[in-house]
């Protein structure tokens, strides 16, 4: 599957890599947004309290649930571009965004060590974009 073939030409092919970065955004600030309503009603307690039940009286919460939704549709969307094996692989960048969010928005630390571990995922993310799109321009 060409992916310029199907989103118009050269200008185009930037969609996926668009979607790819909007996807993995929109699940990062579904993750914090989550998190954020968790810890806003972990002292709340009903009868089903272990179905979480009392997460969703959060605003946090269902802004969470809606990130992951927009989230959802720019997937479907880079799906119909990408090859599955190239977009899995180019949304963990995600797993890049998430600790810095966290970090950023929440305080969180990150340690050397997990600094390292986002240094790889990186590279790797790099590395997979940079063999797709010379693919992609021979094509």
């Amino acid at each position: 599957m060409n992916p310029t073939s199907s989103s118009g030409g050269a200008k185009g092919s930037r969609l996926p890599y668009w979607g790819v970065l909007c996807c993995a955004l929109f699940v990062t600030a579904s993750e914090v947004c989550l998190k954020k309503g968790a810890d806003s009603t972990q002292n709340l307690s009903n009868a089903l309290s272990w179905l979480e039940t009392q997460a969703l009286v959060s605003g946090w919460i269902w802004t969470g649930i809606l990130f992951y939704i927009v989230s959802f549709v720019f997937w479907l969307r880079v799906l119909q571009i990408l090859p599955l094996n190239i977009a899995f692989n180019l949304v963990n960048i995600e797993h890049i965004f998430v600790p810095l969010a966290s970090y950023l928005f929440l305080g969180e630390v990150i340690s050397p060590m997990r600094a390292a571990g986002i240094g790889i995922v990186l590279l790797g993310v790099w590395v997979i974009a940079e063999s797709y799109c010379r693919v992609e321009e021979r094509a």
